[in-house]
């Protein structure tokens, strides 16, 4: 009769523990999250580091980490070139190791303000020669909404390294506040995160080129003051390649570390 109820008791037992099992699995995965970050802009954000260059380690991207660009999902260093986010993937992946990273990058070289104006004008995108790329922030609302499908995602900061042809332009440049704040507060708007925090690179061209580039950066600090949840990161250290312009393969890695060193410091980042 003892032998019957220990044996009873161990299949109780072993129910039990399939059950917690059971459970611990299912709070895992309903705890599990997808974390979506934008990456925007123009040449710098599209990228010029060489993927031949990058160490082993960088090769590889996070297991937890997706990658669309222009709509399409596909693998991290799939491109010669990259932009800022391989090392951005690699720093905040480990941040969040039992989230999906979502990346979604959408960029087009030599843009200004005037070509990402969510009131796009022909006529003035024509003044910087940027006509032919068409309306962006329109295409750029299409890309994400494209990729962000998931009902468990999260729209966890935007990406923005661009301004380097604004500085080509005078009249653009002086401009460049006024029609900064509007593109990100229709962007926030747009994709229905009002606080998502939007953090850009300093540009720093060389002037000799690009003749308003102390305008275009007063205009970012100037954004910094005023627009809420924008943070600036800082660029005119990271090396580049022999235009002067372009970040080269560790500008690239050293300036998505700081995007996501940025995001990290940032009282909305999750915990």
């Amino acid at each position: 009769m003892q032998k019957i109820s220990t044996q009873i008791l161990k299949k109780q037992a072993t129910g039990l523990f399939a059950v917690l099992l059971l459970s611990l699995l299912f709070m895992q995965q309903a705890q599990a999250r997808e974390l979506v970050f934008i990456l925007a802009g123009q040449s710098n954000m599209a990228g010029q580091g060489t993927a031949k260059e990058l160490a082993p380690a960088y090769r590889k991207a996070p297991k937890n980490v997706k990658f669309y660009y222009n709509g399409y999902i596909v693998p991290l260093t799939h491109f010669r070139h990259f932009g800022p986010e391989i090392g951005f993937a690699h720093e905040i992946s480990r941040h969040y190791p039992g989230d999906t990273i979502k990346l979604i990058k959408f960029a087009v070289g030599g843009t200004t303000m005037f070509a990402w104006d969510p009131n796009w004008n022909a006529a003035k995108a024509r003044s910087t020669r940027n006509a032919s790329a068409g309306p962006l922030f329109k295409k750029l609302i299409k890309t994400a909404k494209i990729s962000m499908k998931s009902k468990n995602e999260k729209l966890m900061a935007i990406l923005w390294m661009q301004g380097e042809a604004d500085a080509k332009y005078p009249a653009a440049a002086k401009q460049y506040a006024g029609n900064l704040s509007r593109f990100v507060n229709k962007l926030r708007a747009e994709l229905k995160s009002p606080n998502v925090p939007f953090i850009m690179g300093t540009v720093n061209p060389p002037q000799k080129f690009f003749p308003a580039t102390a305008i275009v950066q007063q205009a970012q600090k100037i954004a910094a003051r005023s627009i809420r949840n924008l943070r600036l990161v800082r660029t005119n250290d990271l090396p580049k390649r022999n235009d002067h312009l372009h970040y080269n393969t560790q500008g690239q890695l050293e300036l998505g570390k700081r995007f996501a060193q940025a995001f990290l410091r940032t009282p909305i980042a999750l915990k």
